[in-house]
């Protein structure tokens, strides 16, 4: 019995680690069947950053107008029940980004946030038409 037990305890460790949302790389639900799908939560990204999200069959009904906001500011607004937008921001920090389902009357039907750090590109190798020709080579 007490092996039973020990079994059992590792088998519950395992799935307990195993559903780790830390280990997480899919789209985000939230409250109302939002789903963000692109960026992943607490992921590196450079700017602009590409977000797309939807609002789940179940709940796009009441839904006619989606937002995202960056830090709590209003940067995209559109009609419908999915999001395809970039949005700019700010390099060297962290920022949340929320999507918004709203119904007709102007309403929240849900919503979804994730956590993105903003990072500089790298910088890009000279490109052969900056660098200055080679001198001739003397002749003979």
């Amino acid at each position: 019995m007490k092996g039973s037990a020990q079994c059992a305890g590792a088998i519950a460790f395992y799935q307990h680690r195993h559903a780790s949302p830390s280990s997480l790389t899919a789209s985000l639900t939230g409250t109302g069947g939002v789903v963000i799908s692109t960026p992943d939560t607490n992921s590196i990204v450079t700017s602009p950053v590409h977000v797309t999200a939807y609002v789940d069959a179940g709940f796009t009904g009441p839904v006619r107008t989606m937002q995202v906001f960056v830090d709590n500011t209003l940067a995209y607004q559109g009609p419908g029940t999915t999001v395809d937008t970039n949005v700019t921001l700010s390099a060297s920090a962290t920022h949340n980004l929320t999507v918004l389902a709203l119904k007709k009357n102007g309403q929240l039907e849900g919503s979804a946030t994730v956590y993105v750090t903003v990072v500089n590109p790298p910088s890009a190798p000279p490109s052969a038409s900056s660098v200055a020709p080679l001198p001739p080579v003397p002749s003979p």
